[in-house]
């Protein structure tokens, strides 16, 4: 058995809980790794100014079992030329006039053995998308992580409020 004497105890104490408390507050209390996208993307501009909803960018979420990331055809229907001074925005236009493909990062990644249909929540389900993805239509620059962590015990969360199975096959395959 081993005995600590309380002086060293509570001296490792206090700098195990510093550097814990210092590791959750760099980290944001989160495990998640920072993504950063090729373009600056401006959620908000495109939804107050232009009037785009999600589903304009992020098609197939209605129709589909994945929500996609917008490809260059997409963006090529407003961004021939410049409509305003941003460098994100003359990135945008490069790329649209070279037909290059913008590689978008996806932030939400599901495991392997876990079934998530977008059209099923979207369309049937009628969940709005910020109640997974936060407030992305406030945000002046992509997000670098998961505004709303997609975690088990949020999902089952929500099938709990609206009375959906928590049947581990309802998702889980």
């Amino acid at each position: 058995m081993v005995v600590f004497e309380m002086k060293h105890f509570t001296f490792l104490s206090k700098n195990l809980f510093t550097f814990f408390f210092l590791s959750l507050l760099v980290s944001g209390c989160s495990n998640q790794e920072k993504i950063e996208q090729p373009v600056a993307y401006n959620h908000e501009i495109h939804v107050s100014e232009a009037g785009l909803d999600c589903i304009d960018c992020h098609t197939g979420v209605e129709k589909k079992m994945h929500a996609s990331l917008p490809s260059i055809k997409l963006c090529k229907s407003c961004h021939t030329q410049m409509q305003g001074e941003s460098s994100a925005e003359a990135l945008v236009v490069e790329a649209v006039n070279n037909n290059v493909e913008i590689h978008w990062k996806p932030i939400y990644k599901l495991e392997d053995h876990v079934f998530f249909s977008h059209r099923r929540h979207v369309k049937s389900g009628k969940i709005a998308c910020a109640t997974c993805h936060g407030e992305v239509e406030k945000l002046l620059k992509p997000p670098t992580h998961q505004l709303v962590p997609i975690s088990m015990e949020n999902c089952m969360k929500c099938h709990d409020n609206k009375s959906i199975s928590n049947d581990c096959l309802t998702c889980h395959v």
